[in-house]
């Protein structure tokens, strides 16, 4: 049951890290001069994002294997170390972009298509999953664009804790509970669709004229 949870799970955030790297599809929400910054720190934090989302992947095939042999600690501390590294330089990224778009400032026009979409129409239509869509909707509907890049950053950070609580147990040499690998794997589906539904439903938005 442990390897089909596993399974399943990696599946989805395969099918929704693709779209997630267009996150910058909302920087039109800022003005011109602005864009290149914000849209260069979102797309770098994206890189590091996936990144440390490969190196966790790893970490978690270790501790699958330890389910029939023992668990190779060095190997799985190098790759949870690493996922971190990448994650802190992810989070970073996403720390520029939203003290730029602070700067920036926003354009009026823009922001009032996002108070004016019909949000719960749109995620019927696609099947959306409703808990991360209400997320998505809040900020968007209410024009609060930094609030997406800075929920972003939250959730980046719920993960960063889950790998320091599993590099604590392997610097010393134990198991790490199987829930922090289930905690992990849920972290990073969240985050991956949350940006993936950021980036549909912008697209969509600034598609209307």
């Amino acid at each position: 049951m442990k390897k089909i949870i596993f399974v399943v799970i990696t599946l989805v955030l395969s099918l929704t890290l693709g779209a997630f790297i267009e996150m910058n599809d909302i920087v039109p929400a800022f003005p011109e001069e602005e864009q290149g910054a914000i849209e260069s720190a979102v797309i770098q934090g994206a890189i590091y994002f996936l990144q440390a989302k490969s190196q966790a992947d790893l970490l978690l095939a270790e501790v699958e294997k330890s389910a029939k042999q023992p668990l190779n600690y060095s190997s799985a501390l190098i790759c949870t170390e690493k996922a971190i590294a990448e994650l802190e330089k992810s989070i970073n990224e996403y720390h520029q972009a939203i003290t730029c778009a602070k700067r920036a400032g926003y354009v009026n026009d823009v922001i009032q298509k996002f108070k004016n979409f019909n949000y719960d129409g749109f995620a019927s239509e696609n099947k959306l999953n409703r808990d991360i869509m209400a997320v998505v909707k809040a900020y968007f509907f209410g024009g609060n664009i930094i609030g997406v890049y800075q929920q972003y950053v939250e959730y980046l950070g719920e993960i960063l804790i889950t790998l320091h609580l599993i590099k604590d147990k392997l610097t010393a040499d134990l198991l790490p509970d199987i829930s922090l690998s289930w905690q992990l794997l849920q972290q990073f589906s969240r985050a991956s669709l949350f940006g993936n539904y950021c980036t549909l439903t912008a697209t969509t938005i600034l598609s209307i004229q």
